[in-house]
């Protein structure tokens, strides 16, 4: 769930000692290990950051509609810094069960884990449900999509993103404004300016 050891070893005490959780646990510090990590052996939750070291929310995004769709059964809880709506309106819609952000109670993370196996469709912390609330209705971005804005974002043109994917760039450009309109996003002003977000590269805890 976090880059940070400690903060691992404050989240399994707490599933432990409040949750009656038994384990056995497993700790990643990255989303790159976490397909690994699944495939051998399928934990029955999984506590993630959206972001993972050295990695992109784009690419939480990505593995987060993998397992969703590889792993239906798995329970999925996200345990984020990021607060801005669009990225807590894209999580809500992903199909993760729990959502919750860091700097809440750590009763929050207790009472999310305890919903979430009791059998929740989706449970959303207080925090993140004020953040949500009037939000609009989201569709995931699809890979694609995914793809492109992580290209754009690296500082590629369009043209060039269409070269590297081996793509028409009327199809790249069409991925880029299906991607914009999720987002809420009117121009590229706005796409570079309001989604920041997107470039940044962070901090993953698996059960």
């Amino acid at each position: 769930m976090d880059a940070c050891p400690v903060t691992a070893l404050g989240v399994k005490k707490m599933l432990v000692e409040s949750a009656g959780i038994a384990g056995p646990f497993t700790y990643v510090q990255s989303l790159a290990a976490i397909p690994e990590k699944i495939a051998d052996a399928p934990p029955a939750l999984l506590i993630m950051d959206i972001c993972g070291e050295k990695e992109s929310v784009l690419d939480g995004l990505r593995l987060l509609s993998q397992i969703v769709a590889s792993s239906p059964a798995m329970k999925i809880v996200i345990c984020t810094d990021y607060s801005d709506h669009r990225i807590l309106e894209l999580l809500a819609s992903s199909g993760a069960h729990g959502l919750l952000l860091k700097n809440e109670p750590v009763l929050a993370l207790e009472q999310c884990v305890t919903e979430v196996l009791a059998g929740a469709t989706q449970w959303l912390s207080p925090r993140a449900r004020q953040i949500l609330s009037g939000a609009r209705q989201t569709t995931p971005l699809t890979a694609r999509e995914l793809d492109v804005l992580a290209y754009l974002f690296s500082g590629l043109s369009v043209s060039r993103v269409a070269q590297t994917l081996h793509r028409d760039i009327r199809t790249v450009s069409t991925h880029k404004r299906n991607a914009m309109m999720k987002l809420g996003f009117h121009n590229d002003s706005e796409l570079f300016a309001q989604g920041t977000w997107m470039a940044k590269i962070g901090p993953s805890a698996i059960m």
